[in-house]
């Protein structure tokens, strides 16, 4: 079989979007990883044949992103889209053995999350209710705070929020319904706070099917809501990282140092496991050490 045989390949980015349901942001970063791997394996040791690749060529591909700086983190993905495609491979007898089962991932140092501290989140969150309880009535105003609210207020990813429709908002129940990843629902309850913001956002363009439309009522993408995310918390803190995850970072940190339960917070974030959740306390114990040094007569401080 061809190392780069586009029917081959397609067949597998075909599998992994109707049977492992992967988004397109995760299927343009796997075709990126093999594109990028079959370039390296046909230029640096001129093979051709998929039954050629061996461990060490994956591991000196592997060995090169990491010499120029790559993170473990960027090269465990690499390792993980590598995986899928030859296991994928070895179960349609493409191939005869994986290549893959002697390539170890490199452990990765878990960052904590950024989040914003809760009495500064507060501040953030007065202001704009403030702020658009004055400019409600004109046309799409206020989208930037409202889509700020709508994310802290859930903790929904970007993804979600984009996908959002009308039709999953329960205003009387107070709950919205969010499709995560993978197609899994979860219910999200909402507060009055926010059942209020979004009681007036879903007025907005009355044909579009979603709550949140650009001006001239087109669905969200991406950039679009990291342009307005990144414009107001740039206004309002001083944090390097100014994307929407930071706001579901600060969503998941308050309710855990408010006493939430974290197989609560693991089902309202959508987390597949509770791992994935316990990142969270890790912030929660680096507040308890401050608040250790700041208040123990005999912390050195």
């Amino acid at each position: 079989m061809n190392l780069s045989d586009a029917f081959f390949l397609q067949r597998f980015y075909t599998y992994l979007e109707s049977e492992k349901k992967m988004s397109k942001h995760t299927l343009t970063a796997y075709a990126g990883d093999l594109n990028d791997f079959i370039g390296f394996a046909q230029s640096t040791y001129e093979i051709n044949s998929t039954a050629e690749i061996s461990h060490l060529i994956i591991k000196s591909w592997l060995s090169g992103k990491m010499a120029a700086g790559m993170d473990a983190r960027s090269v465990n993905r690499k390792i993980s889209s590598l995986k899928s495609y030859f296991k994928y491979l070895l179960r349609h007898s493409w191939i005869q053995f994986d290549p893959m089962l002697k390539v170890s991932s490199p452990k990765s140092s878990k960052k904590l999350p950024v989040f914003i501290e809760e009495n500064k989140m507060n501040d953030i969150v007065t202001h704009l209710i403030d702020k658009k309880s004055d400019e409600k009535n004109q046309d799409n105003h206020g989208i930037a705070n409202d889509i700020l609210l709508t994310l802290y207020h859930t903790g929904m990813r970007l993804s979600e929020l984009i996908h959002l429709e009308k039709r999953h908002i329960d205003l009387s129940g107070k709950t919205l319904k969010v499709l995560g990843k993978r197609n899994k629902e979860r219910i999200i309850p909402i507060t009055d706070e926010l059942k209020s913001v979004l009681e007036n956002r879903i007025q907005y363009h009355p044909a579009s099917q979603y709550v949140f439309n650009t001006s001239k009522g087109n669905k969200l993408y991406p950039n679009y809501v990291y342009r307005l995310v990144k414009q107001l918390l740039t206004e309002h803190t001083t944090l390097k990282k100014k994307s929407p995850h930071v706001l579901r970072h600060t969503f998941a940190t308050h309710l855990l140092n408010n006493g939430g339960d974290l197989n609560a917070i693991k089902e309202l974030l959508g987390h597949a496991n509770l791992s994935a959740t316990q990142v969270y306390t890790h912030n929660s114990v680096e507040r308890l050490k401050k608040i250790h040094q700041l208040a123990h007569p005999k912390s050195g401080k």
